[in-house]
Parts: C-alpha cells; structure tokens; sequence
C-alpha cells in the first residue's frame, strides 16, 4: 500500500485550483450539529499566533493526477471538509459585508477549482442528497427550501459567531483559520487500499457509528474483488442511505440482524454480528483476513445443509463422506441463505426500503399505512422487527390486516400491564421464523404465550396512567369512540 502523507495548511488544503473534494452518494449526509461547530470553531478562535492546530486526518482516493479536473474523493474526513468550507462561505459573506473586497475575492480561490474549459466548479461537491442544499447555502438563493437543516444551521451558527467580529478581529480569525490550522491529507491510489486504511485510522471504527463501520467493510471487501462488483455495491449503498434519509440507520441495522438473526442483537454487539454472518454466509468472503476465524463455522453449516438435502432425498448420511473442501461443498449447496455479495446487498437495499416504508408510512395500501401508524402511536419500534421480514412476503391483504391488529392488541396490553420492554426483541425475532402456512395462527399462538391475561389487563386499565404518552392515550380513546359507535350501530 503506498500512501501519501501531506501535513498542509487550510491554505495549502483548498488552494489547488484543478483539485475538487468529491463526497460520494454512499457516503452519510452532513450531521455536524451544535457541538463539533462550535469546538471547531473554539479550537480556531483560541489560538494563539504563534500556535498552530491539528484538526485530524483526511483519507482521499485520488487515483492519477491528470492535467484537468483532479477529483479527490473522500473516504474519510467529509464532516470536516464541508464544515471547513461553510465556514469559510461564512468569512467571506462577513468581509464583503465590511467591504473587505480584496479579501472576499481571495477566498474565492478556495471555494472554487477549475477544469481544462476554465469553467468554476465548486470545490467541494457533496452527495446527491446534500449537494442541492450546499449549492443553496454558496449562492444564498432559496435557502429556505433546504432540506438538510443540518447544512443551514451550520451557516448560522459560524455567522452568529462572528456577527460582531469587526475588520481586525474577523482579519485575525481568518490568518489563524488558513494558516495556523493543519490537517494532513492521506492520498491512496486504489480504493481497496483507502478502505483499509480508514478503519486502521478510526482505531478499528471504535469511535464510529456501527453504519460507518458496516459501510467501510462492505466496500473495502467490494474493491478488493473488482471495480464491477465495487460499483455494484457503490450503487446498493447509496440506495440504503438514500432510503434511510431522516431515519437513524445505526437502529435500521441492529433491527435488520435481529430479523435475519432471529434473536436479539445489541447496538453493542451489531458490527461484529453483522462481520459475523457476512463472513459465514457470503460466498466471496473466503478472501477477508477475518474468514480463518469463522472458517469451521462455515463449513459446519454447509454441512449442516448437505446433510438435511441428503435426507430430503432419501439418501443414507455419514458425516465422514461429506466433502470438507469447501468449495465442493458450496458447489452442492442450493440453500439461499448462502449468496453472492451482489445479491446481499441487494438484500439490503430492499431491506432499507421497507424500512423506510414502515417508518414513514408510505405503503400502497392505506389500511396497511393506518394500522402502522396504530402501532407507532402504541409505541411499538420492536415490531419492526418482525415487520421487516413480514412485508418481504407474499401474503394476502386480510392476512397482513390481521396480523397488523394482533400486534397493536399485543403491544397495548403489554404496555398497560407494564410488562418488560427488554424481552421484545427477543419476541419478534422469534416471529421471524413462522413459515407463511398458517402465519396468522402460529402468530397469535405465539404473541398469546406472553400476553397479559384479560383479568391483568383490566385491572391495570383502571390505573394506568396515559400522561407519560398522549398518542397513545389519544389512541385508547379513539378505539373506544369507534367500538361505541360500532355498538350503537
């Protein structure tokens, strides 16, 4: 691996005029909030001359430098660039409103690059999601369309801070900020080798978020097959962020493995998990350094599959005339729990849309859309567990109705009753496992075994206090005013 390392100055950072910081579609959208802004901020204001300031590291996969346009894409560091840049926006709107107009055309040299046609570009260009608001915010049109409230608030908050600065303070603050703050750039050429080094850089990913993580393993495992199979998983990624746009993802994986898992999965406990079974059940993942340690595992398995095929047919099995070379053994398997990359992060991106139609309610079927909302009211974020494996079948309309009404039924009692919360992942996880014959029956079967009895239930209904959830006080009342009318009809 050869990397490149460049301890350079804000300054030197922006200043190359055919260079453009590229965030790709995959990567999250921009979440700096209160906080970081105003450390980084802090961290520039309080230094003195003569000091100077580290901000980190970036990691940019620059492929060969040509004599256009160079897009250096960012494989880490694209929370900071872009808050450097929209800091930047923000000293340069405060000169020209001092009148400072050597100054505001100097910082023009940072904001934009050229290509060989002269034409400005910006030069930081974010994902497709972002980048239409961060076009807003550089040209100050429309910003109250922004959708990414993220990006604004950073813009405000930079300009609250230096609201009163007056021509020598702002002067100050800017002679620090381009020359007294440093960042070293790490340039790799190939993109297996980026994403390599991006999770030796994050201490093994410890201080991100499990979805960062998860991301980084997809497609540093993606580059180090193919560029056809990275672009594949590129493209997948990009659609699982883009469906999961305001919805936090780190609660989409722990409760997409609980589902795939059958059993509980602990935030915790979710990238190694989630490694876990990418390893055992990829076919591709035999070349990870990571597939000794779940190697016998794997071939148990195949095993495992072999042996219940052998019987399905009729034949004898003795363990010992099973093939242990792997690959045979794959060759034989037929189960689907077994697949290529390709095929599970498509598994994943679909995964995420239903997600994202439970979350924000956006089924076809209006019954389906209110009987979610039900259960959102109810409080009921462990179903979506099970929810996710059940909208991947082929059910009957009246079926998913059904089964919708006996988890609301499920959750209210339980919650009147005040029954454990901790046991509901478990719960629903174990749902996951109902073949879809006589799905509505085995589900009721199951729910029943850790319901309330209706004695408990009223009981507690009489003192059970709704001031700590209104929509589901709002609910209870709302049930009552229909069953009424229903009796009166």
């Amino acid at each position: 691996m050869e990397i490149t390392p460049n301890p350079l100055t804000i300054s030197q950072l922006f200043s190359g005029n055919n260079e453009q910081f590229y965030i790709p579609a995959y990567q999250r959208r921009f979440s700096w909030q209160e906080k970081q802004l105003i450390d980084l901020f802090e961290d520039i204001d309080l230094l003195k001359q003569s000091d100077t300031h580290l901000l980190g590291t970036i990691l940019c996969l620059t492929g060969s430098h040509t004599a256009g346009l160079n897009i250096l894409e960012l494989v880490d560091g694209q929370q900071r660039i872009t808050s450097i840049s929209i800091l930047l926006k923000v000293i340069q709107d405060r000169f020209e409103e001092l009148e400072e107009n050597e100054i505001k055309d100097e910082i023009n040299s940072y904001m934009y690059c050229k290509s060989i046609d002269r034409k400005l570009q910006n030069k930081v260009l974010l994902g497709d999601l972002d980048n239409p608001d961060y076009v807003k915010l550089l040209i100050k049109k429309n910003m109250h369309s922004i959708k990414n409230n993220n990006l604004k608030e950073a813009y405000e908050l930079f300009y609250r801070l230096l609201e009163d600065y007056d021509k020598n303070k702002l002067n100050s603050f800017y002679f620090k900020f381009i020359n007294k703050v440093k960042i070293i750039r790490l340039d790799v050429g190939q993109a297996k080798d980026a994403y390599k080094l991006f999770e030796t850089i994050n201490n093994r990913g410890l201080s991100l978020s499990p979805t960062d993580i998860i991301k980084n393993f997809l497609l540093g495992h993606a580059s180090s097959i193919d560029n056809r199979t990275l672009d594949i998983i590129r493209k997948d990624w990009k659609d699982v962020i883009v469906n999961l746009d305001g919805i936090d993802t780190d609660d989409f994986f722990r409760q997409y493995m609980s589902s795939i898992l059958q059993r509980k999965i602990t935030k915790s406990k979710l990238v190694d998990e989630f490694k876990k079974h990418y390893i055992i059940y990829i076919y591709e993942a035999k070349n990870l350094p990571e597939y000794k340690k779940y190697k016998e595992i794997r071939i148990q398995k195949l095993k495992n599959i072999e042996k219940i095929k052998n019987e399905l047919d009729g034949n004898e099995y003795e363990d010992d005339e099973i093939e242990t070379d792997e690959i045979q053994v794959e060759e034989n398997n037929t189960s689907m729990d077994f697949m290529e990359i390709d095929k599970f992060t498509s598994n994943l991106r679909n995964s995420s849309n239903i997600y994202n139609k439970i979350l924000l309610r956006k089924f076809s079927d209006e019954k389906i859309n209110r009987k979610i909302y039900n259960l959102q009211r109810i409080r009921s974020f462990p179903a979506y567990i099970f929810l996710l494996d059940l909208f991947k079948r082929e059910l009957s309309k009246s079926k998913y109705y059904l089964i919708l009404h006996m988890i609301e039924v499920f959750m209210l009692r339980r919650h009147i009753c005040e029954y454990r919360t901790g046991e509901l992942d478990d719960i629903f996880s174990s749902l996951v496992k109902i073949p879809n014959k006589n799905i509505v029956e085995d589900v009721h079967d199951k729910l029943k075994k850790h319901l309330p009895t209706d004695v408990e239930f009223e009981t507690k209904f009489k003192t059970h206090s709704y001031k700590s959830n209104g929509p589901r006080a709002k609910y209870v009342l709302e049930v009552f005013e229909y069953e009424t009318i229903r009796d009166q009809g």
